[in-house]
């Protein structure tokens, strides 16, 4: 029995950023001394890194970016006014002049509906987040928010994702700007696309790790890639660090031409045989993407599968059940059902080789039974969701309480996958007291948001009391963080 490797905490981060504006600092001699920006442009110039880190420094402790809020209170209601009497005198005059109004063109992504409750719970889930003190928690703080904003994209809510990215206080706004622009040019609404990687990338020249700059310079590359501009993706994609090397090739792959799978399995393959973690982590998971862009091949398939297991023979066991994980997902989104159920069992293989840590095992558990159902063996995932629950009541007294709600939500959003709204909402309400265990605001701030996005995404409605609950330990939230 092998004794498993904890693995290193990962997440993705989004956020960042400015106003589609050059910035022009008027101060009044009003009381309070108010600075605005009057969007102007200049030349396709955006003047916003200037400005930056001069007036950051002004902006009040809990709002870091009010300085940078242009004067739309004004400016907006005008704009409107005019537009309705526009509207208007177009409809009077429509059977004299042949003016008839047009329905306007979409030119950015629209937010798709949402049950009142999922966006109840992603507002809740992101008032949390913001309620952690800038100072000292601003890393925190910035993280949970961009969490919240990456599940807005995930549920297709870009235009919410865009107001929570605005308000978000680091770089991680950056990040999230370029999230948007990748959005949208992968829904083919390209107008807009090109001023948000420029803030992003103006935005990045301020991240105070190297890591973090290139974060956000990898997702531009991404989005040039998508609209290919491969010389531009190229450019920004060179030295990197190996943290992120290697991840623009992952939207490579998903765009690789028939006749350039043996170029692109080329150069995964050189980054793999540096044996450096982080630059064959990246590789391998864009092999994975070679291996659902090319499913209906089957020799291409099947070589993306070898390569994939050959090369992983220095990588975590947790990091190879993802793998196989995400093969099985793609083989059930080609309702290639026997083919996905192979390797869920596969992995279910692997987890049981090794030895874990309470709090790591317990997810897996609960991410393969939710892949098990969904291969058609609802029974067994049961069984195996089961085997979770009462593992975590067995050995709940040696996980850490920050660590607790984190090993119970995989629980409870399988039970949700799997239509057991009941037994759903049990787990979210235990996560919920988990939360409350540690006497500091700020992981119970950091739990309770992560709690609301997950019902969020799984469409999981909190009954009353559960409601009641969270909005009770949100206006409970303070000294000591």
């Amino acid at each position: 029995m092998r004794k498993a490797l904890r693995p290193s905490r990962m997440w993705q981060v989004a956020g960042g950023g400015s106003q589609k504006s050059e910035v022009r600092w008027q101060e009044s001699g009003v009381r309070g001394q108010e600075s605005g920006i009057r969007g102007q442009e200049s030349g396709g110039k955006w003047q916003v890194a200037s400005a930056y880190l001069s007036f950051f420094a002004k902006a009040p402790a809990d709002k870091p970016f009010s300085v940078l809020r242009p004067l739309t209170s004004v400016l907006c209601p005008l704009s409107s006014v005019l537009r309705s009497l526009t509207a208007v005198l177009c409809l009077l005059t429509s059977g004299l002049t042949g003016c008839a109004p047009q329905q306007q063109k979409i030119t950015a992504p629209q937010d798709k509906p949402l049950a009142a409750f999922q966006t109840n719970l992603l507002q809740t889930a992101f008032d949390v987040a913001t309620a952690i003190p800038i100072v000292p928690h601003i890393k925190d703080r910035s993280k949970t928010q961009a969490s919240v904003v990456t599940g807005c994209f995930q549920l297709d809510q870009p235009q919410r994702a865009l107001g929570y990215i605005e308000k978000i206080g680091d770089w991680h706004r950056g990040a999230g700007y370029a999230d948007y622009a990748f959005y949208c040019a992968r829904q083919g609404l390209t107008n807009d696309v090109q001023h948000y990687l420029t803030l992003a990338e103006e935005i990045s020249a301020f991240a105070d790790q190297d890591w973090r700059r290139d974060r956000i310079k990898v997702r531009i590359a991404q989005t040039h890639l998508l609209l290919g501009q491969t010389e531009r993706s190229e450019k920004l994609s060179s030295n990197l660090e190996k943290s992120e090397s290697g991840k623009v090739e992952q939207v490579g792959a998903t765009l690789c031409a028939d006749d350039n799978f043996d170029a692109q399995a080329a150069t995964l393959d050189t980054l793999m045989a540096t044996g450096n973690f982080d630059l064959t982590k990246n590789a391998l998971d864009a092999y994975a993407q070679l291996y659902n862009r090319f499913y209906d091949d089957v020799a291409r398939r099947a070589t993306a599968e070898e390569r994939i297991k050959a090369s992983w023979i220095k990588i975590p066991y947790n990091i190879r059940i993802e793998l196989l994980s995400a093969l099985a997902g793609f083989s059930l989104d080609h309702q290639a059902i026997t083919n996905a159920l192979q390797l869920v069992n596969e992995a279910k293989a692997l987890m049981d080789s090794v030895t874990w840590p309470v709090e790591y095992h317990i997810p897996i558990i609960a991410r393969l039974a939710e892949l098990r159902f969904r291969c058609g063996e609802t029974d067994a995932a049961r069984g195996e969701l089961q085997t979770a629950r009462g593992l975590f009541t067995e050995k709940q007294s040696d996980i850490s309480n920050i660590d607790k709600t984190e090993t119970l939500l995989p629980i409870a959003e399988a039970l949700q996958s799997l239509t057991d709204s009941s037994a759903a909402l049990d787990v979210y309400k235990q996560a919920v007291e988990a939360a409350v265990e540690n006497p500091n605001s700020r992981p119970r701030a950091e739990d309770i948001s992560a709690i609301c996005l997950s019902m969020a995404k799984y469409s999981a409605e909190p009954d009353a009391a559960l409601g009641s609950r969270i909005r009770e330990i949100k206006g409970a939230l303070g000294e000591p963080w």
